[in-house]
């Protein structure tokens, strides 16, 4: 936030004030406008970066002392204004952005499963994503700073919209994601990406390179995917502020680089057995150097700790859950959650099976499996 005060404040007065320059009174005039309560300013004038569009907007005293800071945009938010939102961990967001924010947890959990499957459509040819060993959750901002502060996790993502927290059970591991309520749904969506690569990180590196990998490193990949995701949707404004995020430290920049000159099968590579720990603005070409992989005989131990073994999916279709709304209910069949007509591939055994959703009861849903004579009904437990 830009505050205009002491000289600059005295020169703009002047430039406003002085009739004999009418070009700079005409465009006084027509910026000297609050865009918070839409009065002219008269007085001491704020200029304001909004976060979301980029634009310098104008403010006047009253509103910039007296209104609190909406979360996403970071303008003042009209308390008055039809659509003003205060969420429980004391953040505001304004009419605009409150709109777009995902704030229910089914809501949350179903745009993280069409993340994950579209990371698995994007990367196809080039690897896959965990599934069966991650969960989801939704936190608000107290509660996401919390997790930060535990001591023994191991977690990622100092931009705090998400942490990926890992731990080994019985020789697996699994990862629990938790993302922030209150986000704009693009933000959401990045997010919900970025958090996935660390489960992918988690799966895909040995024990010896996650602890040669710089945390820079192992972000700016994060922030990769992220960015190819928001790129395979075209959201521009998304990939921009990808790149604006300074908290990689420059690797963001040099892995969409590397991507864009070698490929992004190249960049797995080195994310796997690269010879250094992170990437280099001198020599670009690095990312092709790799540290031999030696076999010593059977599979080293650690690799079953460092890996979790795949878990076998009901051997049945199950409705789980139904998370009831008149207007758009959800049900949660296996691993997969669904709205009306909606269609997704559902884990049963060791295979997939292409799932309709036909209708959605408080207590029972309607489906159609691709290839089945009949549809079926599932009823809760």
């Amino acid at each position: 936030m830009i505050r205009i005060r002491a000289a600059t404040m005295f020169w703009l007065k002047v430039v406003l004030l002085t009739s004999s320059f009418w070009p700079f009174r005409l465009v006084a005039a027509e910026a000297d406008v609050c865009v918070v309560c839409g009065r002219s300013i008269v007085d001491v004038l704020y200029s304001i970066e909004d976060k979301v569009t980029l634009e310098k907007r104008h403010v006047c005293k009253a509103c910039e002392q007296s209104y609190p800071e909406c979360f996403v945009c970071g303008l003042p938010s009209n308390t008055n204004c039809v659509g003003f939102m205060s969420l429980p961990d004391q953040r505001v967001l304004c009419a605009r952005d409150a709109r777009t924010a995902v704030l229910r947890e089914e809501e949350g959990l179903r745009i993280c499963r069409e993340v994950r499957d579209g990371l698995d459509r994007l990367f196809s040819r080039f690897t896959t994503f965990p599934e069966t060993n991650v969960t989801v959750g939704l936190v608000d901002r107290v509660h996401l700073l919390d997790l930060f502060k535990l001591a023994g996790n191991d977690y990622h993502c100092p931009n705090v919209w998400g942490i990926t927290q890992t731990k080994t059970n019985h020789r697996e591991l699994e990862y629990h994601i938790s993302l922030m309520t209150g986000l704009p749904f693009s933000w959401f969506q990045a997010t919900c990406a970025h958090e996935y690569s660390h489960t992918w990180v988690g799966e895909h590196l040995s024990r010896a390179r996650k602890a040669s990998l710089s945390r820079d490193a192992e972000e700016g990949f994060c922030e990769l995917v992220a960015f190819l995701f928001m790129e395979s949707l075209g959201n521009e404004a998304q990939k921009a502020m990808i790149l604006r995020n300074a908290y990689t430290r420059g690797q963001i920049d040099l892995f969409v680089a590397a991507q864009r000159s070698y490929g992004f099968n190249e960049i797995l590579d080195w994310m796997q057995s690269g010879a250094d720990d992170q990437l280099a603005s001198t020599d670009p070409g690095r990312v092709r150097k790799l540290e031999p992989r030696h076999s010593t005989g059977p599979p080293a131990m650690d690799l079953s700790v460092n890996r979790a073994a795949p878990r076998r999916a009901p051997d049945a279709l199950v409705l789980k859950a139904i998370f009831w709304d008149q207007k758009r209910p959800l049900a949660l069949i296996n691993d997969q959650t669904f709205g009306v007509n909606e269609e997704a591939k559902v884990r049963v055994g060791t295979t997939n099976v292409l799932v309709r959703c036909l209708g959605i009861s408080p207590d029972a849903v309607k489906l159609r499996v691709s290839g089945a004579d009949q549809d079926q009904t599932l009823r809760l437990k």
